[in-house]
């Protein structure tokens, strides 16, 4: 019988992500003995990776490209070393910008408006601090500006993206999971 498997993420829009795009990519986390762990931030996987593998757990995540040294550091590597063999994978610069760049500016327009959220983005694009940003730069601090938009977009972001353009983090993660 193969390992269980436990994702190690540092948010709930991770996790979000993750979960929404499993099903899609084919992987029933549930039968496949696959959990998805918040750890509560990159400072923690020093922790969580010990403690899953103690477990008898295979064990991956994701993180963001600017936490990279606590991962590696958990994993007795130095950083910039390719950590994807160990099942960790970096989201550059964040797994927002990952999937706002693979569903692109012009289709998080309607997303944006069947959730409401349309006008308030135009609000946001019009403050001081973000009218010169790119529109990309733009959508992804208009999503991670609050915990809960975070999250939901999230989730929706990895329910819309085209399998031609799921982020390299999250494919890599799937095929990954698939190689056990």
């Amino acid at each position: 019988m193969p390992k269980p498997i436990t994702i190690l993420v540092e948010g709930e829009s991770d996790r979000a992500a993750v979960v929404s795009l499993a099903p899609r990519l084919g992987v029933d986390l549930e039968a496949e003995q696959i959990t998805v762990t918040v750890i509560g931030g990159a400072g923690n996987f020093g922790r969580a990776i010990p403690d899953a593998v103690a477990q008898g757990h295979r064990v991956g995540g994701l993180y963001d490209e600017a936490e990279e040294r606590f991962v590696a550091g958990a994993l007795n590597r130095q950083e910039g070393e390719d950590l994807t063999r160990q099942g960790f994978f970096a989201c550059r610069p964040d797994l927002e910008l990952e999937l706002v760049r693979a569903i692109g500016a012009v289709e998080m327009t309607p997303l944006l408006e069947a959730h409401g959220d349309l006008a308030t983005f135009r609000n946001f694009q019009d403050q001081p601090k973000y009218r010169e940003a790119d529109v990309l730069e733009q959508l992804r601090r208009f999503i991670g500006a609050n915990g809960a938009r975070k999250a939901k977009y999230a989730a929706l972001m990895a329910e819309a993206v085209d399998f031609g353009s799921v982020p390299e983090p999250l494919e890599g993660l799937v095929n990954w999971v698939w190689s056990a």
